[in-house]
C-alpha cells in the first residue's frame, strides 16, 4: 500500500479540513451516481436490457433515437463507471496520524 504524506504545522485543522473536503466529494459523487443510475433506468426499461449488454452489443442503429441516444446512453454509463472508480478510491483512504 502507498502513501500519501501531507505536513503542516497545523496539523490537525489541516486533517479536519482534508476529511471535511474529501467528505463532500464523497456526498457529491454519491448524489451524482443516484442520478446517473436514474438516467440508466429510463433506458434500461425502455430497451428491456442492461446497460452492461447495451455497451457489449448495441450499435445506434438498433434505437429509436439513432446516434443522439446512443450517445447519451454510452456517456451516462461512461459517467457511472468513473463515478464508481472515484467513490472506490476516495473510500478505500486511511488516515493515519503519526
Amino acid at each position: 500500500m502507498e502513501k500519501l504524506i501531507v505536513k503542516s504545522p497545523y496539523m490537525e485543522r489541516a486533517t479536519e479540513m482534508i476529511k471535511n473536503a474529501i467528505g463532500k466529494k464523497i456526498a457529491l459523487l454519491e448524489h451524482s451516481r443516484q442520478h446517473t443510475r436514474k438516467n440508466l433506468e429510463k433506458f434500461e426499461n425502455k430497451y428491456n436490457i442492461t446497460s452492461e449488454k447495451f455497451i457489449d452489443e448495441w450499435a445506434a442503429e438498433d434505437l429509436e433515437g439513432k446516434d443522439m441516444e446512443y450517445v447519451e446512453w454510452a456517456g451516462e454509463y461512461h459517467c457511472l463507471i468513473s463515478i464508481d472508480e472515484d467513490l472506490k478510491v476516495l473510500n478505500s483512504l486511511e488516515y493515519v496520524v503519526t
